[in-house]
């Protein structure tokens, strides 16, 4: 396993300064080694939505079908059932680049950003409900998402015009009429002076939005820079707000006045997070901009190759409180895509790659830490 690199030692210094004063002790640092789960089918599925004690629910790409559900029973995963269909036809999408799962209805939405459609469906009952809210706010790009309760999503919007002022950053969006409602009191404070549509882009278009299982408390951040911070939702407004990782993208207006660009070679290349009601899990990931620059000039890094050790792979993990302390770090072998927790924390789960680069299913035991 590769020995912690000085970018991620530094982090984890910064977001130490980040605690309150009486946090005096250092940062503990957990090795965690994976053990496999034999699944009957992943079907190239490497991106885990959700995970509880006995079912585990992961992505598919490129299939007919959108989402995998396997029961959990002993040291295996059986597939239980696949969840969405792709096409043009009735109950189905073009595409779903996006999934968000209520756990208390069961109801999981698909979003296909590419038409706006979407559609709910219920885990249980396997009933499918067409979504039209997208379609109806078709002037607004409504990025990213995040459940607020059974019939509510925290949106991460971009207004699409050069000229607006007016500081949108989320909007709720009511799925059953596709009404919107504006969230006020929020804007990153990067010090960024430029056009807002620019700064909505680069943190919107690639946000990550967690909400805590039962309080109105969020975690958002994005893969530009590595940047995250907490806020809670309260009469539609943010407020309690506090930053917990702070290096804000760098970044300037385009040759064409709006798109983002202008991110340094060493600029890291943000997160991927699950949480539970006691703690924020935060994947790191490993890339730079200058790796992926490196990347579209044909030019692989040697970090990059092999199974398993991929662009999209990733060890290290920052573990947050609800209040915004650092309480540890995970170091995990081998690299996994993305991380699930389970509720009560003792679990998390993730996809790594065989030496046949099929995905794999690994579970790490974290009840004794």
């Amino acid at each position: 396993m590769n020995r912690i690199s000085l970018s991620v030692m530094l982090l984890v210094g910064i977001a130490a300064l980040s605690c309150s004063r009486q946090d005096k002790a250092a940062i503990p640092v957990f090795p965690l080694e994976g053990s496999v789960i034999p699944a009957d089918s992943l079907q190239n599925g490497y991106t885990i939505i959700h995970a509880d004690t006995n079912e585990i629910l992961i992505e598919a790409s490129k299939e007919p079908f959108f989402v995998e559900a396997y029961k959990l029973t002993g040291d295996s995963a059986c597939l239980f059932h696949r969840y969405g269909k792709r096409g043009s036809g009735p109950d189905e999408l073009m595409e779903a680049n996006s999934v968000y799962y209520h756990k208390p209805t069961r109801n999981m939405l698909l979003y296909s950003s590419n038409d706006m459609g979407a559609q709910l469906v219920n885990l249980d009952t396997y009933d499918i409900r067409p979504i039209h809210a997208f379609r109806q706010n078709n002037a607004l790009w409504l990025m990213k998402a995040e459940f607020i309760d059974d019939s509510t999503l925290l949106t991460a919007c971009v207004v699409p015009n050069p000229e607006n002022t007016k500081p949108e950053w989320f909007k709720l969006l009511h799925l059953s009429t596709g009404k919107l409602t504006d969230i006020e009191e929020f804007s990153p404070d990067d010090g960024f002076d430029g056009p807002l549509m620019t700064k909505q882009w680069i943190y919107n278009s690639s946000a990550r939005i967690k909400k805590h299982p039962h309080r109105n408390r969020f975690i958002y951040g994005c893969d530009e820079g590595l940047y995250a911070e907490i806020f809670d939702l309260e009469d539609n407004r943010i407020v309690n707000r506090k930053v917990i990782l702070n290096q804000y993208p760098t970044y300037h207006p385009g040759s064409d006045g709006i798109s983002p660009e202008g991110a340094p070679d060493r600029e890291l290349c943000g997160f991927k997070v699950s949480v539970t009601p006691r703690y924020i899990y935060m994947l790191l990931s490993r890339n730079t901009k200058g790796d992926l620059r490196a990347i579209s000039r044909e030019e692989m890094p040697e970090k990059f190759k092999g199974p398993g050790k991929g662009i999209s792979f990733s060890e290290e993990v920052l573990v947050f409180d609800w209040e915004g302390h650092l309480c540890r770090k995970l170091n995990l072998t081998p690299f996994v895509v993305n991380i699930a927790v389970t509720e009560d924390d003792s679990t998390l789960y993730g996809i790594t790659e065989s030496e046949e680069y099929e995905p794999v299913l690994v579970r790490y035991n974290c009840s004794e830490i």
